[in-house]
């Protein structure tokens, strides 16, 4: 994956949207502390700080499994939430929901 995705588990935005609040409120904090990590973030908790994105959405699986289970793994150098963009639904119209 690279550096500065987004990733989230979960069933819509909105079920993220404390953890969202929590990153951007403690962005310095949590980058003073854990520098170029990825953070497995589940409510207002951090629960690990991360190498690879992957190492922390495999930690998120584990420790929070089940269909309906949310968590947030966000790289720490990351300002902003980035703008997702799927060229197949781009030139696919019909595709588009």
């Amino acid at each position: 994956m690279e550096k500065g995705t987004v990733v989230e588990k979960g069933r819509s935005g909105s079920v993220l949207a404390t953890e969202r609040r929590y990153f951007q409120g403690h962005r310095r904090t949590l980058r003073r502390r854990h520098p170029g990590k990825f953070l497995l973030i589940k409510n207002k908790t951090v629960h690990g700080a991360f190498d690879t994105e992957e190492e922390a959405v495999v930690a998120g699986v584990k420790k929070f499994p089940g269909p309906s289970a949310s968590f947030l793994v966000r790289s720490v150098d990351q300002v902003e939430d980035p703008v997702l963009y799927s060229p197949s639904l781009a030139l696919a119209p019909e595709a588009r929901l």
